[in-house]
């Protein structure tokens, strides 16, 4: 097996879709000998902002001098970035080694009567062998989907568990209403184990948690953003106070990065067994970056990438545009999955495009291109649409003048064809 026959591998386990519960991710990695009960974790979860909560966690461990594990999801440019050390990607050799004994240890369910374990549960296996091998002091754990029955959460306890965003997102699977979804997440809660809980969710779902926590004996504070204070906005990069913290700076673009970055340091400092100064939480936070999330890719013309794919993520994403390029000409690329509210977003942020621009990738579960042009059209008369994601941003750069923002968003799933498209026309 090379490393193109162990990620096609991993990608095969596509076709048994994604199956939330516990019971294969429990018995793969009991006969892998359960790796993941040598590790110690702190648990992210939640609809918006885990990705850059986590990354900034990670950083700030990092520069503790803990050896670091971060496992998130999606990858944006190779599978490697779903499983790292200290900010390296896994290596090719353990990829292919831990893949080898994964596949192994799936024909032996198989034989004794499991099920498949669908694609995120083996990237999960895989990642707590890599980092059971790298001997990691603490692994920052992104959630995959919801959180209750998420393969993450074969995990028994964890230093600090952290609840993001609560929006509504996946509701086929998580449920319709806010408390639904509050209450997937809160499944992650662990007995006697600290809950750090973002700041400006809706108060129903801090009822739900409460409750939770309660349940599980889990001393539960809530970010408290009102002690942010003094932002300073300079070239896509924040310094603000918060709490008994002056003068803390993120490189992060967007206003709600200020509130993931505090709600990190809530999580290491609830986290009382690790040791971590003032200087670390500064450098952490510094050095944090973060691929797709508000990115500038290029600064002439301006071109901006951003993962927003639900209606939350698409407000922040519109507030941020209205409140730094209020002047700017707004060339809009979207492509977006079928799954996903795409008319909420399309309905919040097209009205303020002055070019909108429709493309489709080569993914099965994208919205077919005349129904995002279409929708589109509704609030945007400007609007073109191209089967090739290259050809819509050459007419998105043809279009742009020296006061120009162009942005895409609407799906992870496209950055990295953005980022090829920049590099090959050295934009």
């Amino acid at each position: 097996m090379n490393y193109n026959d162990a990620v096609a591998y991993i990608h095969s386990a596509s076709k048994f879709g994604s199956k939330l519960g516990l019971a294969n991710i429990t018995k793969l990695l009991e006969l892998l000998g359960n790796p993941q009960k040598e590790l110690n974790f702190i648990h992210v979860a939640g609809t918006n902002g885990k990705g850059s909560t986590s990354c900034f966690i990670a950083n700030i461990l990092y520069s503790s001098g803990y050896k670091t594990g971060l496992f998130i999801s999606p990858y944006v440019e190779s599978f490697g970035e779903r499983m790292q050390v200290n900010f390296k990607n896994i290596d090719d050799d353990s990829l292919i080694q831990n893949v080898e004994m994964v596949k192994e240890t799936i024909d032996v369910m198989l034989e004794q009567g499991f099920n498949h374990p669908t694609e995120f549960e083996i990237d999960t296996a895989i990642a707590m062998l890599y980092f059971q091998q790298s001997k990691c002091d603490v692994v920052v754990l992104e959630v995959g989907l919801g959180g209750r029955l998420d393969s993450t959460n074969v995990i028994e306890s964890s230093l600090s568990t952290v609840i993001c965003t609560i929006e509504k997102d996946h509701m086929s699977i998580l449920g319709d209403t806010l408390e639904k979804i509050a209450y997937e997440k809160a499944g992650i809660i662990k007995k006697g184990c600290s809950v750090v809980v973002y700041g400006s969710n809706d108060a129903c779902t801090y009822e739900v948690i409460k409750t939770q926590c309660k349940i599980m004996s889990a001393p539960y504070q809530i970010v408290d953003f009102n002690q942010i204070s003094d932002i300073r906005y300079y070239d896509y990069s924040y310094t603000f106070n918060f709490e008994s913290f002056k003068d803390l700076k993120i490189n992060m673009f967007g206003d709600h990065q200020i509130k993931n970055a505090c709600t990190a340091i809530k999580a290491v400092q609830a986290a009382t067994s690790l040791e971590i100064s003032e200087a670390s939480i500064r450098e952490g936070l510094k050095n944090t970056k973060w691929p797709g999330r508000l990115e500038i890719l290029s600064r002439n013309p301006l071109v901006i990438c951003d993962g927003a794919h639900n209606p939350e993520g698409i407000r922040s994403l519109k507030n941020t545009v209205v409140k730094y390029f209020p002047d700017k000409k707004k060339i809009f690329v979207m492509a977006v999955m079928k799954n996903k509210e795409y008319e909420k977003m399309i309905e919040d942020i097209f009205p303020i495009a002055d070019v909108a621009i429709a493309v489709r990738p080569s993914y099965d579960r994208a919205l077919e291109l005349d129904i995002l042009k279409e929708t589109i059209q509704k609030y945007c008369k400007n609007t073109k649409a191209f089967d090739k994601i290259e050809d819509g941003l050459d007419y998105a750069v043809e279009n742009a003048v020296e006061n120009s923002v162009i942005c895409t968003f609407g799906s992870l799933y496209y950055i990295a064809d953005v980022k090829n498209y920049i590099r090959k026309t050295g934009l």
